[in-house]
């Protein structure tokens, strides 16, 4: 009875003789109220007591999911979503919920077999149909991901996040000026919305429109002057415009933005290597090799580096630069490796 006393006061509730469900009901109230307030903690700790006094409710189990992954704690919250599915095998939310946590484990092909059974069991459902689009994509569908973010819009007319990311899947098929009508009206929906600057700046780069896409890197600079991708964009824009030095000055800032950024360490490498400053370039196209050892280009230039300083075995950097798909390698290789 003691403890009765205790958990009562924990979320300063009184609670009909006889508890059960009322009980059950009072502490799940607890605890969105606590998840409401960012406190994840408790909250799992009201929905744990709920799950005490009826375990039959599998909205409990969802709750204390969301606030299980809001930690990180993603295989949990997994359990606890598999756990609600078993009591309700009808409920979309707890199949899109556990997509989302297989999502965010990397586990893709059972988040995209979550998202799939969340639609259909819930046709009209755009946070699913959107999220199945990403990992479309992902996988280099983009004709599946472009459907299922123009089915979310059917259903949810004003979600500038699916007129985002349809954008950048018209984008990967390199249909910019479709591209830019999906960011235009994701801007329009959302100003502050700072990655549909990015990508519609770099949409914009593509069809030369150079003013535009600088006017658009500085509008997502001001939303978030800390995103490394807006100073490796215009790093990009610089080189494009024969800014050497400029250029070199945005990609070493998207470096110490992100220190793990393996497309900079290869654009600053190609800077440094235009310039003939050979030992900057070799350092910088090694690390950006050792972060992405699958971009073919970084590789030739890093052979090129080593066949002018006469460093040892280029021609094995560009067989590897030729294994990867790049196609100058072919004809470095019979110029200076046969």
């Amino acid at each position: 009875m003691g403890k009765l006393i205790l958990l009562m006061a924990l979320v300063g509730l009184t609670v009909s003789q006889g508890y059960g469900q009322n009980a059950s009901s009072a502490f799940i109230h607890a605890g969105l109220n606590k998840a409401r307030m960012k406190n994840y903690k408790e909250a799992i700790k009201c929905y744990s007591i709920a799950i005490e006094y009826d375990s039959s409710k599998s909205n409990a189990y969802i709750d204390r999911g969301v606030a299980e992954a809001a930690l990180d704690d993603f295989q949990k919250a997994i359990k606890d979503y598999s756990r609600a599915i078993h009591l309700h095998p009808s409920d979309a939310v707890a199949y899109y919920d556990r997509g989302m946590a297989y999502n965010a484990l990397g586990q893709y092909l059972l988040a995209l077999d979550d998202y799939n059974k969340a639609i259909s069991l819930r046709p009209k459902y755009p946070a699913a149909l959107l999220n199945r689009g990403i990992l479309r994509k992902e996988r280099k569908d983009f004709a599946a991901a472009i459907q299922d973010y123009t089915d979310a819009l059917r259903w949810k007319p004003n979600y500038p996040a699916a007129y985002f990311n349809r954008g950048n899947a018209k984008a990967d098929l390199r249909d910019w000026q479709g591209a830019i009508r999906d960011y235009d009206t994701a801007i329009k929906l959302n100003k502050r919305l700072e990655r549909a600057y990015v990508s519609r700046g770099t949409a914009k780069v593509y069809l030369e429109d150079l003013n535009g896409a600088s006017t658009d890197y500085y509008a997502a600079f001001k939303l978030n002057p800390k995103d490394p991708s807006i100073f490796y964009n215009e790093g990009l824009l610089a080189s494009k415009l024969n800014k050497r030095n400029e250029s070199i000055r945005y990609f070493t800032s998207a470096i110490q933005l992100r220190p793990d950024y393996a497309k900079a360490y290869y654009g600053r490498g190609c800077q440094y290597y235009l310039q003939q400053r050979f030992e900057s370039a070799l350092a910088d196209l090694s690390r950006a090799i050792e972060l992405s050892p699958k971009d073919g280009k970084a590789y030739w230039y890093r052979g090129d580096i080593k066949r002018i300083l006469h460093l040892e075995n280029p021609c094995a950097d560009f067989r590897k630069s030729a294994e990867l798909g790049t196609p100058e390698a072919d004809n470095t290789i019979k110029l200076y490796c046969n």
